[in-house]
């Protein structure tokens, strides 16, 4: 068969972009086809889990990150009346006991510039994918170039990392399940005081709803606040798990929720980005179909609130790399063989995503507002939780064990 790649990848995203640094890595050609001609302003995803951290140094770009980021040692935890207890991530075992933060532009800059020495060919900008064909033989990815003009790709392979609305899931016509949650938040990426050790991340359940505060390179704190609808914030969060950015007005917003919920005060000054978002949560309801292979939010869409959805895809990418890269054991693989592959990774993966699913939906709900009995119920168990014996396990469960 002719070809112009061994796999197409639809999405240049973090996950999308690290899928094809690791098959490029492995000896295969990829093309990375991605609409927009710009990467998006603004952080988004910062945390990079320990099991994402083992995927991004098998990539050989970890050390860099590391470098460009902050590691998180240690989690307050704070309910509606104060501190009820921590969680000590240098207890996971090495060689990443914390978790990173690092802005998702500088991320993807890595990821990128570490494609380029691989496959310098592999990325091309402002290509909108339109629709894709099977047969025996292969699949033909059909879309415009950034001028306009019909393209076409020929591959044995396609992976659609193009997000949760993609053209790729849409192609396969295959459905999904989930929608948007009730709860709505806004952050704020302002500087850091002197309250909170340069290396600890801060939870509070407070009664009015959820803060959090996590450290970021020069001496930045993202604020995550949950919005009380009777209190809505200045630049209000979309209904369908969407985002608003927002700007100096929302930034004293957060800044001012998070003085009266916590006791801390913020310097109202915003020095990164500010935004309103919705969460919502979806699974596909297959991960892939006959050549054809979803990952990252082109499979699932998780919660925010934990950070784990980027690092899933991550997992996803790893996974599907290795059985894909494994097709081609000296010979041209088979169309039932890449049929069989895909199928099994997708079965894996989607199972995993639905664990992760749960998991963000636990921690959604934990930090809405409770009256005063349930308040002290839950700050209660909370402590106890995090307290041995069961200390291991909500460390596991907070950094994402078990969904590789």
């Amino acid at each position: 068969m002719v070809r112009d790649a061994d796999v197409v990848i639809v999405g240049a995203g973090p996950v999308g972009t690290a899928l094809a640094l690791d098959l490029a890595r492995r000896g295969r050609t990829v093309r990375v086809l991605e609409a927009r001609a710009t990467r998006p302003p603004g952080s988004r995803a910062i945390g990079v889990h320990p099991a994402g951290l083992a995927v991004l140094a098998a990539l050989g770009v970890a050390d860099e990150l590391l470098a460009a980021g902050r590691p998180v040692r240690r989690g307050r935890a704070w309910g509606a009346a104060g501190p009820v207890g921590e969680l000590d991530l240098g207890a996971l075992p090495p060689p990443y006991p914390f978790v990173l933060t690092v802005p998702q532009p500088v991320t993807e800059g890595v990821l990128r510039e570490a494609l380029a020495g691989s496959a310098p060919e592999a990325l091309e900008l402002g290509v909108r994918v339109e629709g894709l064909a099977q047969d025996s033989d292969g699949v033909t990815v059909v879309g415009r170039g950034a001028d306009g003009s019909e393209r076409s790709w020929r591959t044995a392979v396609v992976v659609g990392c193009d997000g949760r609305d993609g053209a790729v899931r849409g192609a396969l016509r295959v459905g999904r399940r989930g929608g948007p949650y009730p709860d709505r938040f806004a952050m704020a990426d302002l500087p850091e005081g002197p309250e909170l050790g340069e290396d600890e991340a801060l939870i509070a359940l407070a009664r009015a709803g959820v803060v959090e505060g996590f450290p970021l390179p020069g001496g930045i704190r993202r604020w995550v606040v949950r919005v009380d609808p009777d209190d809505a914030s200045p630049d209000g969060a979309p209904a369908d798990g969407g985002r608003k950015d927002g700007g100096p007005a929302l930034a004293g917003w957060v800044a001012e929720r998070v003085a009266l919920r916590t006791g801390l005060r913020p310097r109202p000054e915003l020095v990164g980005g500010a935004s309103a978002f919705g969460v919502e949560r979806w699974l596909a309801d297959r991960f892939a179909l006959g050549r054809v292979a979803l990952a990252g939010d082109a499979a699932h869409v998780l919660s925010p609130i934990g950070g784990q959805g980027m690092n899933l895809g991550w997992l996803d990418a790893a996974a599907l790399a290795s059985a894909v890269a494994a097709l081609w054991d000296g010979s041209e693989p088979t169309g039932p063989r890449i049929v069989a592959a895909l199928d099994a990774v997708g079965r894996r993966r989607r199972r995993a995503a639905r664990r992760a699913i749960a998991r963000a939906a636990a921690n959604t709900a934990l930090g809405r507002p409770l009256g005063p009995a349930a308040a002290v119920v839950r700050d209660a168990l909370l402590a106890r939780y995090l307290r041995r014996p069961w200390s291991g396990v909500a460390l596991a469960r907070f950094t994402m064990g078990g969904l590789a």
